[in-house]
């Protein structure tokens, strides 16, 4: 049950590390498929990220004194979920890269929307730096990442 801003913030912070945790698994997996080897740089260097973020995810747990634990995202799978089923019926390899980096792209856009609403909570709830600038950090990244995703379909 959400009562206060600060059940919200717990609630978008474990969504938010259930995304992270899955896309450790996810970034080899489309690694794999892609077949421009572009595309399968940036997954496999993504990952490296992806890693530090988890880290710096977990010490803001601690910083809320919360326990981390992860909290199921629809959206993450309803992405996922929507790629898979593309991917079953495209024929063309090079088609096939374009799903993966469409996924990518939602990933970092969900991520982007996660940490806005976090950071807005933060804001609001007057936390202290030790969990802003965490937060802030991982947004640049997955602003960054978006950047760094879009050129691979330019």
């Amino acid at each position: 049950m959400i009562e206060s801003q600060r059940d919200l913030f717990v609630r978008e912070l474990r969504e938010l590390y259930h995304i992270e945790r899955e896309l450790e698994d996810l970034q080899s997996e489309l690694a794999e498929a892609a077949t421009d080897e572009d595309i399968e740089e940036y997954y496999m260097a993504h990952s490296e990220t992806t890693s530090e973020q988890i880290g710096r995810l977990e010490t803001l747990f601690d910083a809320v004194q919360e326990e981390p634990g992860a909290l199921e995202s629809p959206s993450l799978a309803g992405l996922r979920e929507d790629r898979e089923e593309i991917v079953q019926d495209v024929e063309d390899p090079h088609l096939g890269d374009l799903v993966e980096t469409e996924l990518g792209r939602g990933i970092e856009r969900l991520e982007i929307t996660k940490l806005e609403t976090l950071l807005t909570l933060a804001d609001r709830m007057d936390l202290p730096n030790e969990v802003v600038d965490p937060l802030e950090q991982t947004k640049a990244e997955a602003e960054n990442g978006l950047e760094n995703v879009r050129t691979l379909t330019a």
